[in-house]
C-alpha cells in the first residue's frame, strides 16, 4: 500500500502531515541518527529500510557526510521526494524499489529505519529478518530501528498509548477520532513491545543497545 492510501496523506505533504501523526518525530529521527555512533567501523554505506521521503537519510550525512546511501522503498512518489532532499548527495545515492524485506540487501556499515520496521507483522519474520541484516553488515556495523515499540505490560502499554492518543486528539480534534485514526493503521501495522524487539534483535546475533526512549517510541541499535 503506498503512503498516500496508509496514512491519507500525499507524498508531497507527507513531512508536515507525519508530524501531526506521530508522537515525537523529530526527536527520533534524530536520536535514530546519532546512534550511528555505536558502529564499530566507519560508516561509509548506509541502507535506509523504507527510505521514504529521505528524513532519516539526510540526518545520518549529518553524522556521517561522506556515506553513501541506498535507499529501498516500495513507494515510488517517496523516493522522488527523498531524491530531492538528498540531491547534494546524489552522486551517492542509490534507491531501489521494492518491499525490502525481500530484495537483496547490500552489504553495508549500517542499517536504518524509521518506523517502518512496524510493516513486518509476526515475530517469526521480524527474526528471520534481523538475521538477513546481520548477515549483509560488516563486522563492526549497526542496526539501528526507530519505531513504535510500546511497553510489554497491558497496563503500562495502555498508558504509553494515552500519550500517542492525546498528541493524535491535537490534530484530529477529539479522543474519538485519534483512535479512529489509529485502528486505521492496523491492518498494515505491528508495534511490538520494546522487550520482544530487544529479544529478537539479540536471538540474530547483536548487542542491542536502546540509547533514546520517549514512550511508546524508542530507537534501538544492534551491534554486529
Amino acid at each position: 500500500m503506498s503512503v498516500a492510501s496508509h496514512l491519507a496523506v500525499s507524498p508531497a505533504g507527507y513531512d508536515r502531515r507525519i508530524r501531526q501523526l506521530i508522537l515525537h518525530y523529530d526527536e527520533l529521527i534524530a536520536e535514530a541518527s546519532r546512534a550511528l555512533r555505536f558502529a564499530r567501523r566507519p560508516v561509509r554505506t548506509i541502507v535506509d529500510l523504507g527510505i521514504g521521503t529521505g528524513a532519516l537519510s539526510a540526518a545520518c550525512l549529518a553524522h556521517a557526510p561522506r556515506a553513501r546511501i541506498h535507499g529501498i522503498d516500495a513507494d515510488v512518489s517517496m523516493m522522488d521526494v527523498a531524491r530531492v532532499r538528498l540531491h547534494r548527495a546524489r552522486r551517492r545515492l542509490t534507491l531501489t524499489e521494492g518491499d525490502f524485506t525481500a530484495v537483496d540487501l547490500p552489504r553495508a556499515d549500517a542499517m536504518v529505519g524509521s518506523y517502518s520496521l512496524h510493516h513486518i507483522s509476526t515475530r517469526r519474520a521480524k527474526l528471520a529478518f534481523y538475521r538477513r541484516c546481520r548477515k549483509a553488515l560488516r563486522p563492526g556495523g549497526v542496526l539501528i530501528n526507530g519505531d513504535c515499540a510500546p511497553s510489554a505490560p497491558p497496563t503500562a502499554a495502555a498508558a504509553d498509548l494515552r500519550r500517542w492518543f492525546a498528541h493524535l486528539a491535537e490534530s484530529s480534534g477529539s479522543m474519538a477520532a485519534a483512535r479512529r485514526i489509529y485502528e486505521s493503521w492496523a491492518d498494515e501495522d505491528t508495534y511490538m513491545p520494546l522487550a520482544v524487539e530487544v529479544d529478537l534483535m539479540s536471538r540474530a546475533g547483536f548487542t542491542v543497545e536502546v540509547p533514546w526512549r520517549r514512550a511508546p517510541f524508542a530507537v534501538i541499535a544492534g551491534l554486529a
